[in-house]
C-alpha cells in the first residue's frame, strides 16, 4: 500500500536500509534478504486500535458498509480468531493447534532486555521494518496486467466489472532468484533434522491422526501442560475446515456479479470445491492455488459469535485464544513447469478469520484487512523460485526482519508458532519434536527459549 510517510518515518526507513546494507545482506527483487535463521522472535506485539469492521454487504449496489471495531489486549489483533492460509507449490504433512491447560508455566514473561540477548546469541543482530513487497502492496499490478476474472455457478469464467478490485496475491515486476550472500554467524546455522527428512519419513506419524470427524472441539487427553485441539494429517482431520474459494461452483458458498465467488468446502484435492468439509489429502498444491483451514466450529448465525459474514457462506470460527501454539510440517518443492500466477512462490500466512468470511480477493472496503485487522506472513517465498522464506506482520504496527527460513524443497520443515500473550512476543521456530496429542511445558519452554533473529515492533 502507498501511504504518505512523515519525515521521522522517512528517517527510520532511510536508517533501516542503511543498516541492511551494512550488514552484508543481500538486496533482490525489491526486497533485503540478511541471515538464514531458524527462530524469529517477534517482541512488543499487540496494540489498542479501531478498524473498519464488516457490517453488510449488498448484492444489489454492490457496496460494503463497515464500521468501527477496537481490537485491545496483549498481541492484538492476534489475539482474535485466526484462519490459515496456504498457497503452492505446497505439500502439507501436518498442521496442529494446541491450547494451555489451565495455569501453564511455560509462557513465562521475559524482559526487552533479555530478548534481545538472547537473539544475539548467535550474532544475528539484524533487525528491520523495511516493508518487503508483499503479495497485496503490489495488487494493483495483477489487475492491471490480468483482465480479473470469476466463475459463476456453473463454473462459467464471467469478467468482473469496474466495481470489483482485487486485492492480491500480486506479481513482483522481477523475478530474480536471490543470491546466497551468509554471515559467518549464519553459516554456522545447522540444518534442523526435519528439513534433511526424505519423503519417506513423512507419513511416520500418520498413525497418530485423530478420527476423520472435522468437527470435534478440543483432544479429550489433559495429562499434559498443553492439549492439541485440532490436527490434520493427510486424510484425516479434527476440528479442522478445509476450504477454498470457489464459493458457488461446487455445492457450497455463493457466486455473485458484485464479489465474486465466496470461501467453500474444499475438495480433498485442496483445489476443487465441495458441498460439505473433506480432509486434504495426500497431495501437492500447485503453483498458484490456494487453500485455508478453520476450526470445526460452525459460527452461531450471521452477525452471531463470528460477527457478520457473507451470506451463504459455510461460516467456521477460526482458531481464537491470546495463548495458542500452531504447529506445522510441510514441503515446499520446486514448480517451475507452470505459468501460473506467483508461479513457484509458495506460501504460509494468517489472516484475522473475519477476512475470508466476507471477502479475502476483492474490493477493499469488503474487508477489514487494509484497516489493520491483521495478516502474519509466517513463510513467504517473495520471488519465483527464491529458496528463502520470510515472515512479516502487516497491521498498525506492521515489521519484521529480514532474516530468513530455508525452504524445505526437499524434505520437510517442521515448526512452532508461540504466541505468549504474558510478555507480547509471537515466536516461529523450527523444531525436531512429534507433535503427539498433549505438550509438556518443558518442551515448550525449550521453545520459547531458543535463540534468534529479532523483529522488534513499534
Amino acid at each position: 500500500m502507498l501511504q504518505k510517510l512523515s519525515i521521522t518515518a522517512l528517517v527510520g526507513l532511510f536508517s533501516s536500509v542503511a543498516s541492511l546494507v551494512n550488514a552484508d545482506c543481500t538486496y533482490s527483487g525489491g526486497n533485503y534478504y540478511c541471515a538464514q535463521t531458524d527462530a524469529i522472535i517477534y517482541s512488543n506485539v499487540g496494540l489498542s486500535a479501531t478498524y473498519q469492521d464488516v457490517t453488510n454487504m449488498d448484492e444489489s449496489s454492490c457496496a460494503c458498509t463497515q464500521a468501527d471495531f477496537t481490537s485491545s489486549g496483549s498481541l492484538a489483533p492476534f489475539n482474535e480468531e485466526l484462519s490459515i492460509h496456504f498457497r503452492g507449490p505446497i505439500e502439507l504433512l501436518q498442521f496442529g493447534v494446541y491450547y494451555p491447560n489451565g495455569e501453564s508455566n511455560a509462557l513465562k514473561k521475559r524482559s526487552e532486555k533479555q530478548l534481545i540477548e538472547s537473539c544475539n546469541e548467535q550474532g544475528e543482530t539484524v533487525v528491520s521494518r523495511h516493508k518487503h513487497q508483499h503479495k497485496r502492496e503490489v495488487a494493483v499490478e495483477y489487475v492491471q496486467v490480468t483482465s480479473t476474472v470469476y466463475v459463476d455457478g456453473n463454473g462459467q469464467t464471467v469478467t468482473a466489472d469496474s466495481t470489483n478490485t482485487v486485492v492480491g496475491p500480486a506479481v513482483p515486476s522481477a523475478y530474480t532468484k536471490v543470491s546466497t550472500v551468509l554471515s559467518s554467524s549464519a553459516q554456522a546455522v545447522e540444518t534442523s533434522e526435519s528439513q534433511s527428512s526424505t519423503s519417506s519419513s513423512r507419513t511416520t506419524s500418520s498413525a497418530a491422526a485423530a478420527s476423520p470427524s472435522s468437527s470435534s472441539s478440543s483432544s479429550s487427553n489433559t495429562n499434559g501442560d498443553w492439549s492439541r485441539g485440532s490436527y490434520f494429517v493427510p486424510g484425516s482431520t479434527s476440528n479442522c475446515t478445509f476450504m477454498n474459494n470457489q464459493g458457488g461452483t461446487a455445492g457450497s458458498g455463493v457466486w455473485s456479479s458484485c464479489f465474486g465467488n465466496s470461501i467453500s468446502f474444499a475438495a480433498s484435492d485442496g483445489v476443487s470445491g465441495a458441498a460439505s468439509a473433506q480432509a486434504l489429502g495426500d497431495v501437492t498444491i500447485k503453483s498458484g492455488n490456494e487453500f485455508m483451514i478453520f476450526s470445526g466450529e460452525e459460527c452461531s448465525g450471521n452477525n452471531g459469535d463470528c460477527g457478520y459474514y457473507r451470506e451463504g457462506i459455510p461460516a467456521y470460527h477460526g482458531f481464537g485464544g491470546a495463548d495458542k501454539i500452531f504447529v506445522f510440517e510441510f514441503s515446499m518443492p520446486s514448480d517451475t513447469s507452470g505459468s501460473a500466477y506467483n508461479q513457484d512462490m509458495p506460501a504460509i500466512w494468517l489472516l484475522n478469520a473475519k477476512i475470508p468470511r466476507t471477502l479475502q480477493y476483492g474490493d477493499a472496503s469488503c474487508s477489514c484487512w487494509k484497516t489493520g485487522c491483521g495478516e502474519m506472513d509466517l513463510f513467504e517465498i517473495l520471488t519465483a523460485g527464491s529458496d528463502k522464506l520470510i515472515s512479516h506482520i502487516h497491521d498498525g504496527q506492521d515489521g519484521g526482519t529480514q532474516d530468513y527460513f530455508d525452504r524445505p524443497t526437499d524434505g520437510t520443515l517442521k515448526a512452532a508458532v508461540i504466541f505468549n500473550s504474558s510478555d507480547k512476543t509471537i515466536h516461529i521456530i523450527e523444531v525436531d519434536e512429534s507433535f503427539d496429542a498433549t505438550l509438556s511445558d518443558d518442551v515448550v519452554d525449550q521453545w520459547l527459549s531458543k535463540s534468534g533473529s529479532s523483529a522488534a515492533l513499534p
